[in-house]
C-alpha cells in the first residue's frame, strides 16, 4: 500500500465525534458485554483523525462489531476500535451517524463468506441524511473467486451485490464520508458512494474487484467536495479503476495510482464541474488511461504510460490539460475534445 499521509487540512469535519450524556451508560453497558472499552488516548483519538476526545470501544477478535457500532451511535458517537483478527461477515455491518470503524492495520480483516452472496461488507444505513462516518485500518476481503467473472453485459451475477463499501443516500446527501488506509479486494465492487457531500479517499488500496459489466473498482456517484488522495486502484477485473457519474463537483484526484484496469484507469462522465486530476499515475490499461468530460476539468501533471487505448482522451468540456506525460499508448497520447487549453506535454 501506499505510504501513509496525514490527512490535508482542508478536509475537516463539520462536527467531532464527542459523548454525550448517554456516553456514560453505554460504558456502564459496555462494561457487562464482552465487547470490551478501550482507554481514550491520544494515539487512539489520532486514529480516529479527532483531535477531541471521543468514546472509544474494543472488539477484540471475533466479538460482536454491529453491537458496538449501535452502541457507539446510540450513545452520540465515538470509535469502534477493532483488534487483529479475522471476521466473516454473514450480513452487511451496519454503520451509522457518528461513528468511526477503525482497524489494527491489515491484519484486522473482514471478509465474505465461502459461498455465494449478495450483500455489501460494508454499508450505511438509518434516516437520511448521516453524518461523519468513517471506515479505516483494516482490509475488506470480498473472497469472490475469480471465476465468476462474467463478461456478458446482460449475464445476471449471482455476486452483483457483493461489494466492500457501498454507502448510498437518495433524498439527502450524506455528509462527510472518509476510508482512510484501507485494503479493499475481491468484491464486485470496492467502494461505492453515491449521494454524499464530503468524501475522503486516503491511502486506500482497492483493487482486483469488479466481476461484472458496470462494476469497477470504486465508483462515485452524485458527490461533491471530494478529496481522493495517495490511492492505488489496481486490476479490476473486468471495469474502471475509478468512475465518476451522476451530478457531481469539485473532484480533487491528486498523487493516485490507476493501473492494470480492464476498462479505463479513471473515467469522469456526465461532465462535471471543477474537477482536478493531478500527479497521478495511469498505466497499463486496457481501456484510456484517462477518459474525461468536465467544465474547468484541470488535467496536470499526470503519466500515462502503455494504456491500450488513449492517453489522456476528454469527451466534451472546458479547462486545461497540461504539463503531462503521455508516451507508449495504443491509441492517441491526447485526444483532446472541447475547449481545453493544451500545452506543456510531453
Amino acid at each position: 500500500m501506499p505510504a501513509t499521509t496525514a490527512l490535508p487540512p482542508r478536509r475537516r469535519r463539520r462536527t467531532a465525534f464527542s459523548p454525550t450524556a448517554g456516553a456514560a451508560l453505554l460504558l456502564a453497558v459496555l462494561a457487562g458485554s464482552g465487547l470490551g472499552v478501550g482507554a481514550t488516548t491520544a494515539s487512539a483519538a489520532a486514529s480516529c483523525d479527532q483531535t477531541d476526545p471521543v468514546l472509544q470501544v474494543s472488539v477484540s477478535a471475533g466479538g460482536d462489531i454491529q453491537s458496538a457500532i449501535d452502541k457507539v451511535a446510540d450513545a452520540g458517537g465515538g470509535c469502534v476500535n477493532l483488534a487483529a483478527g479475522t471476521w466473516t461477515l454473514s450480513q452487511s455491518l451496519q454503520m451509522r451517524t457518528g461513528v468511526a470503524l477503525n482497524g489494527s492495520g491489515t491484519a484486522t480483516v473482514l471478509r465474505g463468506p465461502s459461498t455465494v452472496y449478495d450483500y455489501a461488507l460494508i454499508t450505511l444505513t438509518g434516516p437520511e441524511p448521516r453524518s461523519d462516518v468513517m471506515v479505516e485500518n483494516l482490509k475488506l476481503d470480498g473472497r469472490i473467486p475469480a471465476s465468476a467473472l462474467t463478461t456478458d453485459p446482460d449475464a445476471d451475477n449471482p455476486y452483483s451485490g457483493a461489494l466492500g463499501i457501498y454507502f448510498a443516500a437518495f433524498t439527502y446527501d450524506d455528509q462527510d464520508i472518509l476510508v482512510k488506509n484501507a485494503e479493499i479486494e475481491n468484491t464486485a465492487m470496492g467502494i461505492h458512494i453515491k449521494g454524499a457531500q464530503g468524501v475522503t479517499l486516503d491511502n486506500d488500496d482497492v483493487h482486483d474487484n469488479g466481476i461484472a459489466y458496470w462494476l469497477h473498482n470504486s465508483y462515485l456517484r452524485r458527490v461533491t467536495d471530494v478529496l481522493i488522495t495517495h490511492c492505488t486502484m489496481d486490476d479490476s477485473l473486468i471495469g474502471t479503476g475509478l468512475h465518476v457519474a451522476g451530478t457531481s463537483s469539485d473532484i480533487t484526484i491528486e498523487d493516485s495510482e490507476f493501473s492494470g484496469n480492464a476498462a479505463h484507469g479513471v473515467n469522469i462522465q456526465d461532465r462535471p464541474q471543477n474537477v482536478t486530476l493531478t500527479d497521478n499515475t495511469f498505466n497499463d490499461n486496457d481501456g484510456d488511461g484517462i477518459m474525461a468530460t468536465g467544465d474547468n476539468l484541470v488535467i496536470d501533471g499526470n503519466t500515462t504510460l502503455d494504456n491500450s487505448a488513449d492517453g489522456i482522451h476528454t469527451l466534451v468540456g472546458s479547462g486545461s490539460v497540461t504539463h503531462n506525460t503521455s508516451s507508449g499508448n495504443g491509441g492517441l497520447q491526447y485526444d483532446i475534445h472541447g475547449s481545453f487549453t493544451v500545452s506543456d506535454n510531453n
